[in-house]
C-alpha cells in the first residue's frame, strides 16, 4: 500500500520544506526530514501527496448561502465575505467546504498571488498534490466531554500557536496573542455554552496562557508533523485546489483550445477509415466476381472435379496430359512446328490432338513435300508421319497427315 506523503512549508515561496510519512491511521512511518522542495519531489513521484501551507497566509471564515446549489454558493461565497476582507474579492481564492446547519460553508480564503506562487513552485519541481490544505485544519479536531462544552486544538511550537476552534474555524499568532483571541472566542459562545483546550506542545515551546474560564489539558507531541498527520486523518479540512486550482479544471481549460482541432482531426481520420472500408468493399466484391469466373472456367476445363487449389489441379492435369519427359506434348507440338518451318511453302490448315495423336490438315506444292516433311520429324526424335491423303487442288496439293 502506498503510503501517505505529507509535506509542511513553513514559508510560501521558500525552498525548503518538512516532509514525513504516514499510514492510513494516521501514525507517522518515518522521520520527519528537511529537504528541497525539488528533493521531497523526486523521491515521492507518484504517490499521494498533501501539502500544509502556514495558517498565516489563509483566512478561515464561514458564509451563508441558502440553497442546494454549489456552483451558486461558489459564486456568492465572495461577496458575502466581501466586508470580511480586506484585499478585492477579485484578487483573492475561495475554498469552500462541507455545507453545515443553516447552508452555512466554511471558507479557506487565500490571496491568489500566494496561490498561484505555491502552485507554480510545485509545477516547476514535478510535485503534484492531491490536497493543499491550511495547517490550521491539519490539526485534530477532538470532541467535547459534554454537548455544551466546545472542544478546541492548539499547537505550541517555539513561539508560535495554531489554534482550532470548533468547526473549520481557528487562526495562528504568537502565544502572547494567542491570549487575547482565545478570549474573545469564548466570549462569541453562547451563554450556556463553554469551553476546553488541548494544547500539544513540543519540546522547544515556551507557553501559553489560557483565560481561566477554559479548561485546558497540555499533551506532549514530537513534531507538528505527527500531529498533522492525525488530523488529517481524522478531521474535515477544505482542500483549497478548487476552482481554476484544481488539476482536473486545469487540464479541462488546457485542452479547451484544442478540442475544436481534435474534432476536426478526428472526423478526418474517420473519412479516411470510410473511404478505405469502400475500398475494400469494392475489391472484395470485385474478388467475388473473379472467384466466380475463376471457378466457371474449372468447371469448363475439367468436369466434374471438385475445386480446392485451381492453379495446381490445372497444372498438373497439364503436367499428365504432356508428361514429364522429352516426348511430352510441349516438346512433340515444338517438334512439329520447327519441322513446318522447315517447308515455307507447306502451310497448315488445322490441327487436332486425341490419344497422343497429332492430324493436321496441310496445303503444299508437292507430294514430294511431304515426304520431305516426315523425314525433317525423323530427324527430331521419335515422331512418325503418315500421309492419310493428299489430293491436287488447282495449283497445291492438299494432305492430311497423322503423326504419333
Amino acid at each position: 500500500m502506498s503510503k501517505h506523503v505529507i509535506i509542511y512549508m513553513p514559508r510560501v515561496g521558500e525552498d525548503s520544506v518538512q516532509w514525513t510519512e504516514s499510514d492510513d491511521s494516521g501514525r507517522l512511518t518515518s522521520g520527519v526530514k528537511v529537504s528541497s522542495l525539488e528533493e521531497v519531489a523526486e523521491l515521492v513521484e507518484g504517490r499521494r501527496v498533501t501539502l500544509i501551507l502556514p495558517a498565516d497566509d489563509v483566512l478561515l471564515a464561514e458564509a451563508r448561502v441558502p440553497g442546494n446549489s454549489l456552483a451558486r454558493a461558489q459564486q456568492a461565497v465572495p461577496f458575502a465575505l466581501e466586508e470580511q476582507v480586506a484585499d478585492d474579492v477579485d484578487e483573492l481564492h475561495f475554498a469552500l467546504g462541507a455545507k453545515g446547519r443553516d447552508d452555512v460553508y466554511p471558507v479557506a480564503v487565500i490571496s491568489q498571488q500566494v496561490m498561484e506562487a505555491v502552485t507554480d513552485q510545485c509545477q516547476l519541481v514535478g510535485l503534484r498534490p492531491t490536497v493543499i490544505v491550511p495547517e490550521t485544519l491539519a490539526l485534530p479536531q477532538l470532541e467535547g466531554s459534554a454537548p455544551d462544552i466546545r472542544a478546541w486544538t492548539a499547537l505550541l511550537d517555539g513561539d508560535q500557536a495554531v489554534i482550532r476552534l470548533d468547526g473549520n474555524k481557528g487562526f495562528a499568532t504568537d502565544s502572547g496573542m494567542a491570549s487575547i483571541m482565545l478570549e474573545g472566542a469564548r466570549e462569541a459562545l453562547d451563554g450556556d455554552v463553554s469551553a476546553s483546550l488541548v494544547i500539544f506542545r513540543t519540546e522547544n515551546s515556551g507557553t501559553l496562557t489560557v483565560p481561566e474560564q477554559i479548561d485546558v489539558e497540555v499533551r506532549p507531541v514530537e513534531h507538528r508533523l505527527a500531529l498533522y498527520a492525525s488530523g488529517l486523518v481524522t478531521s474535515p479540512y477544505i482542500n483549497l485546489l478548487q476552482g481554476v486550482y484544481n488539476p482536473k479544471k486545469n487540464f479541462d481549460k488546457t485542452w479547451k483550445p484544442w478540442r475544436w482541432t481534435a474534432g476536426l482531426a478526428a472526423c478526418l481520420v474517420l473519412a479516411l477509415f470510410a473511404g478505405k472500408w469502400l475500398d475494400v468493399r469494392q475489391l472484395s466484391s470485385e474478388e467475388a466476381i473473379l472467384d466466380a469466373q475463376i471457378k466457371q472456367s474449372f468447371e469448363e476445363a475439367m468436369p466434374g472435379a471438385r475445386m480446392q487449389r485451381p492453379q495446381r489441379q490445372i497444372q498438373a492435369a497439364l503436367d499428365r496430359l504432356s508428361g514429364s519427359n522429352t516426348d511430352g506434348f510441349t516438346n512433340r507440338m515444338a517438334q512439329i512446328a520447327a519441322s513446318l518451318a522447315t517447308q515455307p511453302q507447306t502451310e497448315l490448315k488445322t490441327i487436332g490432338y486425341r490419344s497422343g495423336r497429332f492430324d493436321l490438315d496441310l496445303n503444299t506444292d508437292a507430294v514430294p513435300t511431304l515426304d520431305a516433311l516426315k523425314s525433317e520429324l525423323a530427324n527430331r526424335g521419335s515422331l512418325g508421319m503418315t500421309v492419310q491423303s493428299a489430293n491436287r487442288e488447282n495449283n497445291s496439293v492438299r494432305g492430311r497427315v497423322r503423326i504419333e
